[in-house]
């Protein structure tokens, strides 16, 4: 959040802000996105209000809402019989191969789970995302703003979910009204990091080819389909069955992540597997990223620049003397804790720093 409020300081202050089109947000940067999108009131007030964010966290706000508030005896008592139904369902299929296999099909109903997550840590993050925004709807963002498209992840589809004010789902379920959608529910599924936070679980009427149905949708973190959010962007995207299509021909692509280290071995299963999940994602970001250059080398893009917090600082060309390096920077936690001031100080001004680099190392402006 802090460097990408840093990266848009950087373009205000360039006059590139203005011509933004569209904002597509991912995880975390979704909250930035969705503040300015979405917040009456001039920039200065938004970059306040982020600051204010960013130094009272969400960790305390989420256990107020914890034990003040409904909220957090509904997520003890649905996180209870979730565990519950699992455990009958783990019990009912041990005691279904005791029959025969032909038989085994036919009782296959037995176990099919019909409980909901319908409260947990997520929803809790919810509310607090809720107070933030004041229970604003997607419908209300602003109109003097960039669109914003908000990507999750739809766990059940495999596909991307996307929430903007023209419409909410995606080119497998369709498209469901966006106007009862709140503008929490979006960031919320958009940053629920997995392992952290449960999947968030909705129920939505789509409308595919004419036809409406109710489904529900489990989400997960937008990062998980599409780390950089770059996924709405795409230039060759069918405008028959996808959502949301626009042609851009300059990108500004933020990227708030560091950069790839070598980390000791794993030990544990646990550990194993987050450095496979690491290594997925670092994988899909440089595909992501050498696409960009493919695509500016077949003359469809006709420039981008990629402010990188984790940016090997000998790259930059003509850094101003104060340049906040990688070092001092790197591997800040991403916890939803409160950050100090000077963090905030310097992980934003990093940001802004980066991106002027980039612009006027690479963005070939064109002539009036």
């Amino acid at each position: 959040m802090a460097f990408h409020l840093g990266c848009l300081r950087a373009l205000r202050s360039e006059g590139l802000l203005d011509e933004v089109s569209t904002i597509s947000a991912v995880s975390g940067g979704s909250v930035v996105a969705a503040l300015y999108c979405s917040y009456p009131g001039e920039f200065d007030k938004f970059e306040r209000v982020i600051i204010e964010v960013l130094t009272r966290g969400f960790v305390r706000p989420a256990i107020k809402v914890l034990f003040t508030t409904a909220e957090g005896p509904k997520a003890v008592a649905s996180c209870t019989l979730t565990w519950l139904n699992r455990l009958t369902l783990g019990s009912t299929r041990l005691a279904l191969k005791a029959f025969p296999r032909a038989v085994r099909p036919s009782l296959g109903f037995l176990l099919e789970s019909r409980s909901r997550r319908w409260a947990s840590r997520t929803t809790v993050l919810r509310r607090v995302l809720d107070d933030l925004f004041e229970g604003r709807t997607l419908s209300d963002l602003r109109e003097d703003r960039p669109n914003l498209i908000i990507v999750a992840c739809d766990i059940m589809a495999s596909s991307a979910f996307y929430f903007a004010k023209d419409g909410v789902g995606s080119w497998r379920r369709g498209v469901a009204d966006a106007g009862s959608v709140r503008i929490s529910d979006a960031v919320t599924a958009s940053a629920a990091y997995p392992a952290f936070l449960p999947t968030l679980e909705l129920s939505m009427i789509f409308n595919k080819n004419g036809q409406r149905s109710r489904q529900q949708v489990v989400l997960t973190d937008g990062g998980v389909y599409d780390n950089l959010g770059l996924a709405p962007l795409w230039s060759d995207r069918d405008p028959a069955i996808s959502l949301h299509v626009g042609k851009y021909e300059r990108l500004v692509v933020s990227r708030a992540g560091y950069s790839i280290a070598m980390s000791s071995a794993p030990t544990f299963w646990g550990s194993r597997m987050y450095a496979v999940m690491d290594t997925m994602f670092s994988r899909s970001q440089n595909a992501t990223m050498q696409r960009l250059y493919d695509l500016q080398k077949g003359g469809v893009l006709k420039g981008f620049i990629l402010p990188y917090l984790g940016q090997a600082d000998d790259r930059i060309l003509n850094p101003p003397p104060d340049l906040v390096s990688a070092d001092e920077v790197a591997n800040y936690p991403t916890n939803f804790s409160a950050m100090a001031p000077d963090w905030i100080e310097k992980i934003s001004k990093r940001g802004e720093q980066l991106t002027r680099a980039h612009i006027a190392q690479h963005w070939k402006r064109e002539s009036p």
